[in-house]
């Protein structure tokens, strides 16, 4: 019965200190460039910053994949430069890759806010609500006795 109760006890407290941990971790700054193409890892949920260096009339294309998804978070040929903004619903790795005929085009992202994703705060809230319950039981059965 100790061992269940420490288990739990040790699963809650966990669960309780991920949490001024994942606030550190999405204070840190996402940022990179891509000239050709590239895969990178987004640690959170969020809003991506897009931009490029073109010049009107560069014809180019801009592709974001999810491999996750399979699917692409962004696929256009802009012409001109490239301006906006992508939501990102999960963290994970992600390709980018930039094709230009004519002129070498920059691409350049930013996260410009973050947030955990809701898959990851389910499971945080699930694995803690459920360890404090089965732990308030516990003790509350013990007291009983």
């Amino acid at each position: 019965m100790r061992l269940i109760k420490a288990f739990l006890l040790a699963l809650l407290l966990f669960t309780l200190l991920s949490f001024p941990l994942q606030e550190k971790a999405l204070r840190t700054s996402t940022s990179g460039i891509v000239s050709q193409e590239r895969g990178f890892v987004l640690p959170s949920a969020g809003v991506l910053r897009v931009t490029t260096n073109a010049g009107k009339g560069v014809n180019y294309s801009v592709s974001f994949y999810d491999p996750e998804d399979d699917r692409f978070v962004l696929n256009e040929t802009p012409k001109g430069q490239l301006n906006g903004y992508l939501k990102i619903e999960h963290a994970g790795y992600y390709f980018a890759q930039v094709t230009s005929y004519y002129a070498p085009v920059t691409l350049a992202y930013r996260m410009t806010s973050k947030y955990p994703s809701k898959r990851i705060l389910e499971i945080k809230y699930f694995i803690g609500g459920t360890s404090a319950i089965l732990l308030a039981l516990l003790l509350f059965r013990e007291g009983r006795r």
